[in-house]
This record gives structure tokens, sequence and C-alpha cells, in this order.
């Protein structure tokens, strides 16, 4: 598959995606969202989950914002989807460009915010249908939410972003980093499920039936396990072709060579994909939505749980052209007829042999 049509299949796996969620009565705004049962465990099922979950990431954003940036400064939101995050960010005073190759998704965000009720102290805000080598200019921060980890050439990525930065800018992130989630969490979880079944707020009320033996229970833990490092059930279909394309560990080691670390933050462990699993009066499943998240990020952070994701931000302080000058050097170097060894600071000639 050449590169347009691999994009080409991204761009159709969203507009799908979207477009069924939207006939499902979705809507991508995380203040004007509703109730919508079409969702069977995920946050999006309740505006109360999508808060405890999205709501906090778009905190951690605004908040590194605040720590690293400056009020009312350019961003680019690549890879925006239904545009919820960056309409968050527009809402915050900033001035927000927002791109992603996937034209339902686009007409959904300007769908969205031509209907925006919350106009007071509104930055600007631009959707647009085009991937990232098609922007031009220069931005004062680059986003990526869950957009990274699409792409197998996270290096060729990284570096297009950075081209898309102005001096000093910022790089900021949130990404999965599933191969760091371990057997030990999953267990967590499957335990925290079967206690939700037997109490009857757990939407698979046979849960614990099916799991009376030491077997059983160590299967449902690798099942859940599996769920969590592909984001699906056995029977959902794929986010898209290139899901998980990357790892954390990639998407990390480029960064830190690429940018200057400012901060990292570790995400979610969980509750993505639990919280919209809760069944009962809204009164119970809130109030378990709640424990349930301070404990995550309680175990998160004392590191009684793993994270499944993380918060990365970097500055562009050229970094990547002091590495290309030292390349081009060496390559200079190499080329010369009797290159010197520096040895403890000090220029050698050729080695010689005895």
């Amino acid at each position: 598959m050449t590169r347009d049509e691999n994009l080409k299949a991204e761009a159709e796996a969203f507009n799908e995606r979207v477009s069924e969620r939207e006939r499902a009565g979705f809507i991508p705004d995380l203040r004007r969202a509703v109730k919508c049962d079409y969702f069977y465990k995920s946050f999006w099922r309740d505006p109360y989950f999508i808060n405890l979950y999205l709501g906090e990431n778009v905190r951690t954003f605004l908040d590194l914002l605040r720590r690293h940036g400056r009020p009312g400064i350019r961003i680019l939101d690549v890879g925006c989807g239904a545009g919820y995050i960056s309409l968050e960010l527009a809402r915050a005073g900033y001035h927000v460009t927002a791109i992603d190759i996937a034209e339902k998704a686009i007409a959904a965000a300007q769908k969205t915010v031509a209907e925006n009720p919350f106009k007071e102290g509104f930055g600007s805000l631009e959707y647009r249908v085009r991937s990232l080598d098609e922007v031009e200019g220069q931005f004062d921060v680059l986003l990526f939410s869950g957009v990274i980890h699409h792409f197998k050439d996270v290096d060729c990525v990284v570096r297009r972003a950075i081209d898309r930065l102005l001096p000093e800018g910022l790089l900021i992130c949130h990404e999965p980093c599933h191969e760091s989630w371990r057997d030990t969490d999953a267990a967590q979880v499957a335990m925290i499920r079967g206690l939700l079944a037997l109490s009857g707020a757990w939407y698979e009320k046979d849960l614990v039936a099916r799991l009376k033996t030491r077997e059983q229970f160590a299967a449902y833990v690798c099942d859940v396990h599996t769920e969590f490092a592909t984001e699906r059930d056995p029977s959902e279909r794929g986010q898209s072709p290139n899901d998980n394309a990357s790892t954390g560990v990639e998407i990390l080691r480029t960064l830190r060579t690429e940018l200057d670390e400012l901060e990292y933050r570790p995400g979610a462990s969980f509750i993505y994909r639990l919280l919209g699993g809760l069944r009962g009066p809204d009164e119970i499943t809130h109030a378990l939505a709640d424990f349930i998240t301070l404990f995550e990020r309680f175990s998160v952070r004392e590191g009684f749980l793993r994270p499944n994701s993380f918060f990365f931000v970097g500055q562009n302080s050229g970094k990547r052209e002091n590495t290309l000058r030292e390349q081009k050097i060496s390559a200079s170097c190499s080329d010369s007829a009797a290159p010197e060894k520096f040895v403890g600071g000090a220029a050698q000639g050729p080695a010689r042999t005895v």
C-alpha cells in the first residue's frame, strides 16, 4: 500500500466512525454532550464520565499551556478528529487551527462550533481538511492528542512537526503507552469489574458466573490485558488501519531526542474502558465512577497501577539543527583522507598498526 493509499484508508475509517456515531446521537462537545447508549463501555456513554476522563485530559492540556506557554498563543491541533479538544482550547482564549484528513470529522467539528453558545473569552478556531505535510507557516504550539501512535515512522512525523514550530515553540502530546501496562494492572481491572457485576452495576451481568475457577479468572485477566493493549474487544473493529503503529517507548525516545523535555506526566490507566460499562441509577453509577476514578489517580501517582498513556511537553530549542550540524561535520570529517581522532580533547593523527 502506498503512502497516499494508506492515508486514504485512515481517513475513510475515521469518516465511517464519525458518521456512525453522529447517527446514534453523538455530539462532539464536552459541554453539550448527551447520554448515548450507542457506547456500551466507553466514557462517551454519559457526560459525567466524559468529564472524568476526557475533561481531565483537557484540564491537563490547559494546565500545561499555562505553565509553559502564554495566553492567546497560536496552536495547531494535528489530527483533531471531531474537534472537541480544539473547541475547548479556543474557549480558553487560544487561537487554534485544527486539521484532520477525515473530511466528515471536520464537517462534524464545523457544525459543532457553529452552534457553540459559549462565546465569552473565545479566541479563534478554524478547522481544515489537510495533513501535516500540507500545513504552511509556523505556530507557537503543536498539539497531538492520540495521533502520533498512528504513524510507524515517528521520527519523520516529529521532525515535520518541529518544522512547523516557531523557535522556542512547544510540542504537547498525549499518547498511549500500552506496552507498559502489565497483567498485574489487568488483574485489578478484572477484580473491579467482577465486584461491579456482583452488585448489578456492570453491563455484563453474567461476568462472575463465567469466572468460577483460577484458570477462568487467569484467562479473563489475559483478555483484559489484550483489550487494553489493542484498545478494543474481540468483537470490535479497530479504530483505524494504523492504530497502535508505534509504541509509547518509540514516541518518547524520538520526542526526547528531537526536543528539550519540559514536562512528562502519566495519564489514565483504565477508566476510559470501564466507566461506560457501569449500569444503574445515576446517583449510584456517578458515585461509583467518582470513587473508581479516585482509586485510579491515586494508584497511578503512588505506583500501584501503571498508566496506559502519558503527556509530554517539549520545546523547540534548536536541538535538531544542532544534531544536523554535527552530522554534517562528522560526514565532512569522514570524507577526509586522514581523519583526525579526538582522544581526551587532544587531536591525534590516524592510528598506526604495529
